[in-house]
């Protein structure tokens, strides 16, 4: 839902811009935007993001202290009618930014009262495709929506314009251990490190991996290379058919306890090269002393 551009272009240029007692559909339909007591609003229980970075916030409040909200935040009315309460389906961010910024009041559209899950259903798909969340907070919100709304990952794909498969591996993120997902959060991995961690059959294999993902700091590409090898899974290459090479790789790999490629050249004649794998600091000390003592 694009509700960003164009949006100031509404906003009256008057300094207040007071929230009629009586709202009409046709003012809705055109998102007019109002000034709305800040005390009067409270952030949505359905809200997906759950953590909000507070340097990140102190930063949005200085820039809104000085140029104001640019982009009025999304909010319905709730409680009784006499009773001016409002909840936030999209821009909590701006909310608490503002609060801090120490606004008494904030630019926001009304629209219609829904019921519990559209709020749900709003809110994620708001905040899904305008903010940006954590993957375990995305991975939250897919998983709300296919557990509250029984849809299938494909529709969710076509909601946040996303393929099947991604919302489905996302959503599979969740079942990381603690220590994963801790670091994962705190961004000392990648969701592409993740992904390969979770490859890993569950327990003292993903955490090993972990811990040489984070001490060795290897990329992304050579985690999952990491993981492959930990599984034994064969790695193919040019002389995977050769029954010469496959026997000789067989005892290097036996000797030396690691990965070994051989990349041979385009002529038989002209040889080939051996490429020997090590997936930390440890393992090459054993290759090296290996090798040394022969």
């Amino acid at each position: 839902m694009a509700l960003g551009r164009g949006l100031s272009s509404l906003i009256p240029q008057k300094k207040d811009r007071k929230l009629p007692t009586s709202v009409n559909k046709q003012s809705l339909n055109k998102k007019t935007v109002f000034d709305i007591s800040i005390n009067k609003i409270s952030p949505n229980p359905y809200q997906p993001r759950k953590y909000f970075k507070e340097s990140a916030l102190k930063d949005l409040a200085s820039s809104i202290k000085k140029h104001g909200v640019i982009q009025p935040i999304v909010v319905v009315k709730i409680g009784d009618n006499d009773e001016e309460k409002y909840q936030i389906i999209a821009g909590e961010r701006r909310y608490r930014a503002s609060k801090l910024a120490g606004f008494k009041t904030i630019p926001a559209i009304l629209k219609d009262n829904k019921t519990n899950k559209e709020h749900l259903e709003l809110a994620i798909l708001e905040n899904v495709q305008r903010e940006d969340l954590t993957p375990l907070e995305r991975a939250l919100s897919y998983k709300q929506l296919a557990d509250e709304f029984s849809m299938t990952h494909a529709q969710i794909g076509e909601r946040v314009g996303k393929g099947r498969v991604s919302v489905s591996n996302t959503i599979r993120l969740l079942e990381l251990p603690d220590d994963v997902k801790t670091a994962l959060e705190e961004g000392d991995i990648s969701e592409n490190h993740a992904r390969a961690i979770l490859s890993l059959p569950k327990g003292a294999m993903q955490s090993k991996l972990l811990k040489e993902v984070k001490t060795q700091k290897l990329s992304a590409r050579n985690t999952e290379v990491a993981a492959r090898a930990m599984l034994k899974k064969p790695v193919k290459s040019m002389a995977g058919q050769d029954p010469l090479i496959k026997e000789a790789l067989a005892k290097i790999e036996g000797y030396l306890g690691t990965k070994v490629l051989v990349k041979p050249a385009k002529h038989v004649s002209d040889g080939g090269e051996l490429v020997v794998k090590y997936f930390s600091n440890e393992d090459l000390k054993n290759i090296v002393r290996k090798i040394a003592s022969n």
